[in-house]
């Protein structure tokens, strides 16, 4: 008779592998987490600079209070203790610099409408039909926790008539946000929504309004690292071991089985299962050679958009600007060029809402922008290069961000440029995308499994797994490794301490 595997290795310590460590070592699995950097956390951080902090992740956290089914899963992986979530209030400005139109997303939908009915009165029914399905479905709320593989068909049945109102209206507005611009008559307005919502499914668009309305986003006061470090000591506290700076090379299988890792530095550890955090490409083409890799698979990672890399430069300064929303996009009149890519928009946040990131009286404001992965990468190996590309860019954007934030030139106190190399040498994220595979109408369709074809005793879990990424679906997807690891060995899934 078979022996029932007890020791599980989880490739990274992102989010999805401190989540699928805890739930494996709650379980009575022995864990052993092989993590590249020296933190856990993966994208999911900050880092400190010249006495400031660098948030590197949470913009707003879907369930981020009680009364939101997602907060117990982050109870259940330890992430709330400790922490305190900042409520997001503001969601996103967007400002046309040529034009001087804005419209500023908040909680409140009802003036949102309002100033959408001040710019252009004839689009007011687009944005009306959508914050009425912001305020009538809570379609995300509703996503099933535990695996499709193991929901019977009565349980199926019975989840999708509780909430058959927001199916009907998932199942009948399969559109995406750009068919729904192309109606729009506003061409500022129209821009306005393909820069907030850039080509997703309208009921995404429709549910995370929703969220916002009703008070469950957050933030993590003093940055995602809290959220991260916090499920790591619960990883550690359960007894579970992370080995930090620790990259792997290669999945060992024999027989089309898995049956543990080899490290770069040539050790090899056994386990009875593994289950890879790491980014799908990397895991199923380099780690496994590819052997795995069905036309499904292949056509996934050919054809299906990801997440383009981006840039996140921030500035320290020893002064606020309390009339700069939080959250603003904002489309230059005077773009510019990063190698031969032009800049048009330009995200821009104001972290003086959380003063545990600044010392007092002083401020964080930090750009975002999307760039080219290749142009960076190549840049890293000439130094000089690399760094007075990243000086030249945090030059141009303080004179960008000098009409929305005056004197900040002279008040900088701390500069910082993390760049797609930065984000693929701490967190090895593949190509720079740092939340995998875009959520679109096609990618929505599919599930994707979190195992592959042939090869037994492995799982995946997180972004890659979970299209549109984000801290939830990581979270989730640890857990549902996990739920599947149980059934197979025929455990009963726990979720308590």
């Amino acid at each position: 008779m078979p022996r029932t595997p007890s020791k599980v290795i989880v490739i990274g310590a992102g989010v999805a592998g401190l989540s699928t460590a805890v739930h494996a070592a709650r379980n009575g699995y022995e864990v052993e987490v092989f993590e590249h950097h020296s933190a856990p956390g993966g994208v999911c951080t900050a880092w400190d600079r010249n006495g400031y902090r660098v948030e590197g992740c949470i913009h707003w956290l879907i369930g981020a209070t009680p009364a939101h089914p997602f907060w117990r899963l982050y109870e259940e992986i330890g992430a709330t203790e400790g922490n305190r979530f900042l409520p997001v209030e503001q969601f996103s400005c967007l400002v046309d610099e040529p034009t001087g139109t804005r419209l500023n997303i908040t909680r409140d939908l009802d003036d949102l409408l309002a100033q959408v009915e001040s710019i252009s009165p004839a689009d007011k029914p687009i944005f009306q039909e959508i914050v009425d399905a912001a305020r009538e479905h809570n379609l995300l709320s509703g996503i099933p926790l535990d695996p499709p593989e193991l929901t019977g068909v009565w349980k199926r049945l019975t989840k999708a008539w509780e909430a058959r109102e927001d199916l009907w209206y998932a199942l009948t507005h399969r559109g995406s946000m750009t068919e729904l611009e192309a109606s729009m008559r506003h061409p500022v307005l129209r821009s306005f929504l393909g820069w907030i919502f850039p080509d997703i499914p309208v009921v995404l668009a429709a549910s995370v309004l929703g969220e916002l309305s009703r008070g469950t986003l957050g933030t993590v006061e003093g940055g995602s690292h809290r959220f991260s470090e916090a499920i790591a000591n619960k990883v550690e506290a359960l007894g579970g071991a992370i080995r930090y700076e620790q990259d792997v090379e290669e999945i060992l299988v024999e027989s089309d089985r898995a049956i543990g890792v080899r490290t770069t530095d040539g050790s090899e550890h056994r386990a009875d299962r593994i289950v890879s955090c790491a980014p799908g490409y990397t895991t199923i083409f380099r780690m496994l050679g590819g052997k795995y890799a069905d036309d499904r698979v292949r056509r996934r990672y050919a054809n299906w958009p990801r997440y383009e890399p981006i840039v996140v430069a921030s500035f320290g300064a020893k002064t606020t600007w309390t009339d700069l929303p939080t959250s603003n996009q904002v489309h230059l009149e005077r773009p510019f060029s990063i190698g031969h890519r032009e800049v048009t928009i330009l995200k821009v946040r104001n972290y003086a809402f959380d003063p545990k990131l600044a010392p007092p009286g002083c401020s964080v404001i930090q750009c975002l922008l999307n760039t080219n992965f290749d142009l960076w990468h190549d840049l890293h190996y000439a130094p000089h290069r690399y760094a007075r590309q990243k000086a030249e860019l945090a030059e141009t954007l303080l004179d960008r961000l000098e009409p929305h934030c005056p004197g900040i030139a002279d008040a900088l106190d701390m500069t910082d440029v993390a760049t797609p190399y930065t984000f693929w040498r701490f967190a090895r994220s593949y190509r720079g995308a740092f939340e995998g595979f875009m959520l679109t109408t096609e990618t929505m369709r599919e599930h994707v499994p979190k195992t592959l074809p042939g090869l037994e005793r492995f799982h995946m879990a997180g972004q890659w797994v979970e299209p549109g990424g984000g801290v939830p679906p990581a979270v989730y997807s640890g857990r549902q490794v996990v739920q599947l690891i149980c059934a197979e060995d025929g455990r009963d899934f726990l979720t308590d301490a």
